[in-house]
């Protein structure tokens, strides 16, 4: 079951996104030298782009994450 997360953007709309954050963190990482763990590590923060506007961002911090997972 997906984990959605309802943001507002920082643009002038203060749009409000949903924001599955499941989704949200899976990134295709490409690393030398030793494997990647199994589940790597939380970033501090997540910027991804308004769904409704061009200028916003929606940002999620670690806590908004960890309390969604």
């Amino acid at each position: 079951m997906a984990k959605i997360v309802k943001v507002r953007c920082n643009g002038s709309g203060k749009h409000v996104n949903e924001v599955d954050v499941e989704k949200a963190l899976k990134t295709h990482v490409v690393l030398r030298g030793k494997p990647a763990s199994e589940h790597p590590p939380i970033p501090q923060r997540l910027v991804l782009d308004c769904q409704d506007c061009r200028e916003g961002k929606v940002i999620l911090t670690r806590e908004q994450i960890e309390a969604n997972l």
